[in-house]
């Protein structure tokens, strides 16, 4: 099992998007990934991913939608379709990294909604396709495609070919993820050859592993992703609260501990055992529900990756 993370990282105190957006091109910024991406293979992650400061959707949207950068009306020239803070860590002595690009039919929902034009999602594929391209697979041992309104969104309904179209522009080396933040759509995606690995939330409702069939996975050569580890820290926060009847909002020693109790190394250490037994050896990454952004301090995103990692090491 490989321990990787989602991507999104909480910002530096004094720090905010509107920052981020100004300065994105700056020395500061390609510290401030460096210095990020160190924490989290300090924390014990196997496969970190780039710290993902920005938003999801707007830092791959404004390069496609870009006229100065287009080949044509949202496809991207290839050679402009990069990702800055991978290009900060390139220079790095690091064994790999992990990249996450949102998928196609989420770049399509948040610029068009859910009624799917066929032209204008295979340009966006195609943007989506040169992102991978453009990465190293000596530095970048998987890509994930993130697409957490498919199967959450019901008027999001992509026809089989629709599917497809969105997906044969994906080309990598090395592992193709795609991660959902529900179950209920990956069966649509079994057919889909470019895709290596499944990954679902199932930390914050367990009952999600269920609604996975290691049997289906292992016909269509398919791995899974198991999210173990809770990423709703508003809603870690508020269990700690009401167990011990008191208020750690903005008391940062408080979080520490709130964290440290809820989702504690034995909490994620059962959900590990329950993924192992169901999955064996279809199970193939691990690591939190999604990713870290909203935690209000980067101290307190490190305390749940390190209680990851040492509830993994007892397992193994």
């Amino acid at each position: 099992m490989i321990f990787d993370d989602i991507g999104s990282f909480p910002l530096p105190e004094g720090i905010d998007r509107e920052w981020v957006e100004k300065n994105v091109d700056s020395k500061e910024y390609e510290e401030m990934v460096k210095r990020a991406f160190m924490m989290k293979i300090k924390a014990g992650v196997d496969l970190p991913n780039y710290p993902q400061f920005r938003d999801m959707n707007t830092m791959f949207l404004d390069l496609i939608k870009d006229e100065e950068l287009q080949e044509d009306v949202y496809v991207i020239k290839k050679r402009h379709a990069r990702i800055r803070e991978v290009d900060a860590l390139l220079g790095m002595e690091i064994d790999a990294m992990r990249a996450c690009i949102t998928g196609p039919f989420e770049l399509y929902y948040q610029e068009f909604g859910t009624v799917i034009y066929d032209d204008l999602l295979e340009r966006i594929a195609k943007s989506v396709g040169r992102f991978i391209q453009n990465l190293d697979a000596k530095k970048v041992g998987c890509v994930s495609l993130d697409e957490p309104s498919l199967g959450t969104n019901p008027d999001l309904q992509p026809s089989r070919d629709q599917i497809d179209m969105a997906y044969e522009k994906v080309s990598f080396k090395n592992d193709v993820q795609i991660h959902l933040h529900s179950p209920l759509f990956y069966t649509e995606l079994l057919e889909v050859e470019s895709i290596d690995v499944i990954g679902i939330e199932t930390a914050k409702d367990e009952k999600a592993m269920e609604a996975v069939d290691a049997e289906e996975l292992e016909s269509y050569e398919k791995f899974i992703r198991i999210g173990i580890a809770r990423s709703d820290i508003d809603g870690i926060i508020a269990e700690y609260n009401s167990i011990h009847n008191t208020n750690v909002w903005g008391d940062d020693e408080g979080i520490l501990n709130a964290i440290d109790e809820i989702e504690s190394k034995d909490v994620i250490r059962k959900r590990l055992k329950k993924a192992v037994e169901m999955f064996d050896e279809r199970l193939r990454y691990i690591g939190p529900d999604c990713g870290l952004f909203s935690f209000p301090k980067q101290e307190h995103a490190v305390k749940l990756l390190e209680n990851v990692n040492m509830a993994r090491k007892v397992n193994e």
